[in-house]
């Protein structure tokens, strides 16, 4: 499954954007926002090769990276990829779309994807967890955060498309699309509520 229309769009203001939006979401700043949620992950999971989909500014690569992880690092924004880069130098990371993920089947032990799968339109949100859950291992430990609310529209002044979902809403699409919900939360962002989950690949 090819990128859609508007997850193109996604990419192309986070292309043209990249250092402005770092620079305004706090992608620069040393510590990762989630260093809760990834101590738990390391609860979770102890070691092991970790995808991270969606590096964004690399910060959490950082993180993941020093925690001992044997991490590989994608995104669909060449711009956002540059700048995770240079602040990861030695790091691996690919130019790749949730849905376009080539690498082998089964190949990670865990994935980490932090407010990127809001980005899918809620049509192709199965297709994107299929994709992840291919090269997952069976028993693998993913974290994943999504934006509380309700429907999916593009947001005016951006262009980007976002979509939002319930707990319980959210929660079922999981299981439907091979995975089991190991925890799951709600944490109170700056301007909005979000949805956390830790789960395992069935």
């Amino acid at each position: 499954m090819s990128s859609t229309d508007r997850e193109k769009q996604t990419i192309r203001y986070y292309d043209r954007e990249a250092e402005n939006w770092v620079a305004a979401s706090g992608g620069g700043d040393r510590e990762s926002y989630l260093k809760a949620e990834m101590a738990r992950f390391k609860e979770l999971l102890p070691r092991g090769k970790v995808l991270e989909i969606g590096s964004g500014a690399g910060k959490d690569a950082s993180a993941l990276i020093s925690l001992g992880y044997d991490y590989t690092g994608t995104d669909a924004s060449e711009g956002l990829l540059n700048i995770a880069q240079k602040r990861n130098p030695m790091a691996k990371f690919y130019k790749m779309a949730v849905h376009d993920l080539s690498f082998p089947d089964q190949e990670f032990d865990g994935f980490w994807t932090a407010a990127t799968l809001l980005h899918i339109p809620k049509a192709g949100v199965g297709e994107a967890l299929k994709s992840i859950g291919r090269v997952v291992k069976s028993g693998g430990i993913g974290f994943i955060s999504m934006k509380a609310g309700a429907g999916e529209r593009e947001d005016a002044s951006t262009g980007r498309w976002f979509a939002y979902y319930s707990q319980d809403g959210f929660h079922k699409i999981l299981e439907e699309n091979g995975y089991s919900v190991i925890q799951e939360d709600t944490r109170k962002g700056e301007k909005d509520w979000w949805l956390v989950y830790f789960v395992k690949k069935q």
